[in-house]
Formats: structure tokens, C-alpha cells, sequence
């Protein structure tokens, strides 16, 4: 795939690395122009130079409009899903498809426009755009589980990404074209990670887990990018972004010259955000108990409502009037008695726990023969809160 083709050596092309004198792929060669002593992509096919162009790809200048609109951006999005993202419900999943598209349309842009490029400004919006859109479809029910999967495949990428930049010129080192093997290796790694978080969500008993760990790697992910540009500006997070991401043969020269040299801060600061996720994620599962389908809360609330009122005393005699009463009409019924303040309800529903007064408890599911209380007790209940099923 890729081959070294010695010439004139360029002492000033790759300082820190072993000199060389020509690099040919086979959608660019490099070479060391003699006449200005700059490096130059030259087309295999025609030999002709290949117009050059910088990669800024968005990511702006210092402190200006391209810069801050990424920091807000990123600081917005991001400390809401690392510290309360399993509550976000509708919104979360939003994100998850807006983030997907937002990272899909960004490196189609920057490895397909030509020399003259896309201004950052207009790159920027047209970014945002497909992460608005994104985000408002996953907003509703036709996008609800897509949301869900694609925050898991974002939380998953996000974290192999962390773990390449890491290291100057990448975790597992690139060729001096900036390809080669540990370039392939590091794609492979953020590729398996992002399958893994998205397969992660799918997983019925997993789930809550899985959304967790989207929602604190994906915010963290965020969280760090827009401080490391407070930082560091366009040198540490953001040009390592350009480096893993951008093949663009009119941007090559630039990024292959300046590569990816991440600052003692940029690493420091990758590290906390991947320390943080496992610290994020079980935060939010000891804060918030609910389950994330807030939909599965309002139908067995709405439930409650319109079950039948009995207010007989309760006694001993009620802990099997559920499996007594299955006979008419081969249908379960439901009791909901008012005692001394107190609610106590037989559940016939296909759920695997409730919430009691802030403890779960076993309560009942499907038998082969139809609905039933597995349990044959009557519980006295707070707030029912219901675990949530199958992607729900």
C-alpha cells in the first residue's frame, strides 16, 4: 500500500523523524521541491502538483467567531449528557443522532472539498445544521431508538478517540505519510469500540448500563474538547482531530507537516475526561433511579389512574384475591385498595421490578398461560417507578 521512494533528502520536512527524501501512496506522492525547498503532493497518474490548501477544517483561529462557536458548542452539549444525560430523555436521544450526523457531515466535508476549501464559518453552520436536524428527529418516537443506539456508537467512538490522541502522532504511530499500519490499526480500534457502544444499547439487561456509559463518554468527550480549545487552542485536541480524521489530498502537505503533537496539558486533559466517565456514569445512576423511558412512567402512571377503587380493609385474604378472581372470563383483574393512607396493588403487568419507596423490588410477569402475578403478594407503594424493558 505504501512505498518509500528516496531523492533529495529534506532535512526540514520531518525534523523529528528520519529523514526521507520522497513519500508515494497511491493518491499523492510527497516529495521535497527543489527549488523552493517546501514539500509537495505530486498526482501519481499526471506527475503534476497537486494545489495545496490549509487544513483548518472549521476549527477557526485563535480566539475568533469559528473557535468560540466549537467551544460553546461542545461546553453546551456536552456537560448536560456527562452529568445528566440518563434524565434527558427525548433531548438525549436527540443528541445522538445530531451528534452522529454533526461527525459524519464534518469529515465528508473537510476529505472531499478542494483547494480552495469551505470557509470556516460557512463549514461551522453547515455542521450545526445537520446536528439541529439530527437532533430534532430524535426528539420524537420515530427516532427514539435510533438516538439511543447512535449515542451509544458516538460514546464508544468517542472513547477510542481519547485513547489515539493520546500520544504524539497517534497511539499506535503513523507512516511518515501519514498513513500506514498504526493509522489503519487506530481506526480499527475507534471503529470496533463504536460498534461496541452502539451493540451495548441493544442488549435489553444492559441497556441502562449502556445508556450511561454513552451519555458520560460522549459528555466528557465534549466537555474536554471545549476547554482543551480555551487551552490550547488549535494545537492540542482540535489539530489531532485533523490529523486522525483528514486525508483530504489538498490539505496532505498540511497535515502531514505539522502532524500531531499534543501538549503536556492536552494529554492531561484527555486523561481526567476518560478517568471521568466510569465517575459520571455511576454518579448518574445513583442520582437518577427512574428509568430513561419516561413514556413507560406516564402509561403505568395513567394505569394507576383508572384502576378500580375497593375500600375494604386490607387483610390476609387479599394476598392471593388476585389468582382467585382469573376465572371470569379468563382475564386478570386489577385491585387498588386505599388503606390507612396507603396504597396497595396487585400487578398483573409484564414488569421485571418497581420502585418502592425508594427500594426495587420483584413484582410479576407473563405466564406461559397469560397474564399473573408471579409473586401472589400485594405490595404497599410510595411512587411506583417501573424498570424499563427492551429499548425502551
Amino acid at each position: 500500500m505504501v512505498s518509500f521512494v528516496l531523492a533529495t533528502p529534506p532535512s526540514a520536512l520531518f525534523p523529528h523523524r528520519h529523514p526521507h527524501h520522497s513519500l508515494e501512496t497511491r493518491a499523492f506522492i510527497l516529495s521535497n521541491n527543489t527549488l523552493t525547498g517546501n514539500l509537495t503532493a505530486v498526482d501519481p497518474t499526471t506527475r503534476q502538483a497537486i494545489p495545496q490548501g490549509p487544513a483548518t477544517d472549521g476549527s477557526g483561529n485563535g480566539f475568533d467567531v469559528p473557535a468560540i462557536i466549537w467551544m460553546v458548542f461542545s461546553l453546551v452539549v456536552g456537560f448536560p449528557l456527562a452529568l445528566f444525560g440518563i434524565r434527558g430523555w427525548r433531548l438525549t436521544t436527540g443528541f445522538g443522532i445530531g451528534l452522529a450526523a454533526a461527525v459524519a457531515s464534518w469529515a465528508s466535508f473537510i476529505n472531499t472539498t478542494g483547494v480552495t476549501g469551505i470557509p470556516d464559518i460557512f463549514l461551522i453552520l453547515v455542521v450545526l445544521g445537520f446536528f439541529i436536524t439530527g437532533t430534532i428527529f430524535g426528539c420524537f418516537e420515530i427516532g427514539r431508538i435510533a438516538g439511543m443506539v447512535c449515542l451509544g456508537m458516538m460514546g464508544g467512538m468517542s472513547l477510542g478517540v481519547r485513547i489515539t490522541l493520546l500520544r504524539e502522532g497517534l497511539i499506535f504511530g503513523v507512516g511518515e505519510d501519514g498513513n500506514g499500519a498504526g493509522y489503519i490499526l487506530s481506526w480499527a480500534m475507534i471503529a470496533v469500540l463504536g460498534v461496541l457502544g452502539g451493540l451495548w444499547i441493544t442488549l435489553a439487561k444492559f441497556q441502562r448500563s449502556g445508556m450511561l456509559f454513552a451519555c458520560a463518554a460522549t459528555g466528557t468527550f465534549l466537555v474536554a474538547l471545549g476547554i482543551d480549545l480555551s487551552v490550547n487552542k488549535q494545537s492540542g485536541m482540535s489539530r489531532g482531530l485533523i490529523f486522525l480524521f483528514d486525508r483530504n489530498k489538498s490539505h496532505i502537505v498540511d497535515v502531514i507537516t505539522k502532524s500531531y503533537h499534543p501538549s503536556i496539558q492536552t494529554q492531561v486533559i484527555l486523561g481526567i475526561s476518560l478517568g471521568l466517565i466510569p465517575v459520571l456514569a455511576f454518579g448518574q445512576h445513583k442520582t437518577f433511579k427512574a428509568p430513561f423511558n419516561r413514556n413507560l412512567l406516564k402509561m403505568e402512571s395513567d394505569s394507576l389512574l383508572n384502576l378500580p377503587l375497593d375500600d375494604r380493609a386490607t387483610d390476609s385474604s387479599d394476598t392471593h384475591h388476585n389468582n382467585n378472581n382469573n376465572n371470569n372470563g379468563g382475564r386478570t383483574h386489577n385491585f387498588l385498595m386505599r388503606h390507612q393512607e396507603k396504597v396497595v396493588i396487585d400487578f398483573p403487568f409484564e414488569l421485571a421490578s418497581v420502585w418502592v419507596n425508594g427500594n426495587k423490588k420483584a413484582v410479576a410477569g407473563y405466564g406461559s398461560a397469560g397474564p399473573k402475578i408471579t409473586g401472589g403478594f400485594p405490595l404497599i407503594v410510595g411512587n411506583p417507578l417501573f424498570e424499563s424493558h427492551p429499548l425502551a
